[in-house]
């Protein structure tokens, strides 16, 4: 995800009452060293509506980075 949209995402997300986070260097299964822009939140579900809603057509994967999804990772 580039980190512009992860930025807007952030913001969106905060003007609804959501918390929210943008992770500028993470590097998902199967990125062998890269690393990409993400948006850490509680739901990823929140982060796929706020991504439709702001008209951010983005890359899209999730990972729950680990946990049962308290801290998803849309990257």
């Amino acid at each position: 995800m580039k980190l512009e949209s992860a930025e807007a995402i952030v913001d969106f997300l905060g003007n609804e009452g959501i918390e929210a986070e943008v992770y500028e260097d993470y590097s998902g299964r199967g990125m062998f060293g890269s690393t990409t822009a993400g948006v850490v939140a509680g739901v990823a579900t929140e982060i796929t509506w706020a991504m439709g809603r702001a008209g951010i057509d983005d890359s899209r994967r999730v990972d729950n980075m680990g946990g049962d999804c308290i801290d998803c990772i849309v990257y």
